[in-house]
């Protein structure tokens, strides 16, 4: 098939198509007229204002079916927590003492002292 016969078939597929659908002034006159009144925006808020109180009453309110945790005495432990421990981690969790000789100094150097 040549590009001149292809070419005719589109423009007659245009056509046809063209046909079939409405002026886009009608299409736009109809939207207009379909436009919502005030008075069905009001009814649609109240709608939606009801729904929504209805739904705070229902799932608001306390239930006596829920039970109360206590997130003091819970405790839940990973499977990989271990993988956290690291060899020396007490030594991570005190503070040194810069400036001062603990007891452990004092012995070792009164030790070496000459006498």
């Amino acid at each position: 098939m040549n590009d001149d016969r292809l070419g005719q078939l589109f423009q007659a597929l245009r056509r046809h198509d063209a046909g079939l659908r409405p002026p886009f002034a009608d299409t736009l006159a109809a939207a207009r007229r379909r436009r919502p009144t005030r008075r069905g925006a009001v009814v649609a808020a109240l709608a939606a204002a009801a729904a929504l109180v209805l739904l705070a009453v229902i799932w608001g309110g306390p239930s006596r079916h829920q039970g109360i945790v206590d997130l003091a005495t819970a405790r839940w432990e990973a499977p990989t927590d271990f993988l956290l421990q690291t060899p020396g981690a007490q030594l991570l969790r005190t503070v040194p003492a810069l400036g001062r000789l603990t007891d452990v100094t004092t012995t070792n150097l009164q030790g070496r002292m000459p006498q």
